[in-house]
């Protein structure tokens, strides 16, 4: 069976917050992962972007910032220096370029997981040369971008609906 033309696959994302950004991100990198790691996989994800919203995007930073009362240790089973190979092939900046879209919208008062996550992520892709774009909302913390009733709702729609170049005025 064969692709079904109603679907366009180059307006497909993935969306996810905090540890779902990170796995939104991890998704359109998967290819990337060593063909010597257990999670290899050679079909890369027809996925056309990623929005991640606070996503946790390093998980070698996530594990210095011990965000989540060490939170990354129990889900990588250990430290970058014990498994170096589990975080390489489970860190989304670390399967960069990835050649999917990305928008990271990240409050400056997030203290769940800090902006320097969103930041250092795009920073990288850029210099690698994926399309890479970080909402900076100022003020904001970690929960609002997942409130429609906060003041940051409106800018995650406008990022959401960016990466599909929609006409928001119809």
């Amino acid at each position: 069976m064969g692709p079904d033309p109603r679907f366009d696959r180059a307006r497909t994302a993935v969306i996810g917050h905090s540890a779902g950004g990170h796995l939104a991100l991890w998704l359109v990198g998967s290819h990337q992962i060593s063909k010597t790691s257990q999670l290899h996989n050679d079909q890369r994800q027809d996925i056309g972007g990623a929005i991640s919203l606070a996503g946790v995007s390093d998980l070698r930073l996530a594990w210095e910032q011990r965000l989540g009362r060490r939170i990354v240790t129990r889900l990588m089973g250990g430290t970058p220096d014990e498994h170096p190979d589990r975080y390489d092939a489970g860190s989304p900046v670390e399967l960069l370029p990835t050649g999917s879209r990305h928008i990271l919208v990240h409050g400056t008062n997030d203290d769940t997981v800090p902006i320097s996550q969103s930041e250092a992520f795009v920073e990288k892709a850029e210099k690698l040369g994926d399309r890479s774009t970080l909402v900076r909302l100022e003020d904001v913390g970690h929960y609002e971008l997942i409130d429609p009733e906060s003041a940051a709702w409106p800018a995650v729609v406008g990022a959401i609906l960016s990466l599909f170049d929609v006409d928001r005025h119809h």
